[in-house]
């Protein structure tokens, strides 16, 4: 039997409302009180992936204005999460590092999301959980391509 809903607007529906409720589990949940927020916990992540970088590495990763990234760095700083130093070789480049208390906090909030997740899916069969990090997977590299294609038709 054939749907006469539209997919993409279906689609549309179910993202905006699983960014409403994955906001709404943040803001409810216990086990994610003070835990990183969105922003560090994925700067965190790709320092911890790649090691020391700098702003604007950081800012391509994470698909912002690298201002944006120098105030969350900021914040991260003076949380103690990472440390800024100067490159050796350009003076006028700063490289963030993630601390001990960095590598803690996203441990931490690793095990919290892994935690809230497995019970949010503890129903689902393996391949079907595997089966929405693929989608979701691909749906983001999509949204990546689309968005990056995009800035460069405006530049």
């Amino acid at each position: 039997m054939t749907s006469n809903v539209d997919p993409v607007a279906s689609v549309e529906e179910q993202i905006a409302l699983l960014l409403r409720l994955a906001d709404r589990n943040r803001r409810r949940s216990r086990r994610l009180e003070h835990t990183l927020e969105r922003s560090a916990h994925l700067a965190l992540r790709q320092l911890e992936a790649v090691g020391p970088l700098g702003i604007n590495e950081i800012a391509d990763h994470l698909r912002l204005d690298a201002s944006t990234v120098t105030r969350q760095v900021l914040a991260m700083e003076a949380a103690g999460f990472v440390e800024r130093s100067r490159d050796e070789n350009d003076g006028r480049r700063a490289v963030i590092t993630m601390t001990d208390a960095g590598r803690e906090a996203l441990a931490a909030t690793r095990a919290a999301r892994h935690s809230v997740y497995s019970d949010v899916l503890g129903t689902w069969s393996t391949d079907d959980q595997q089966h929405l990090a693929d989608l979701l997977a691909r749906l983001n590299d999509s949204l990546d391509t689309h968005t990056r294609a995009t800035d460069a038709a405006l530049a």
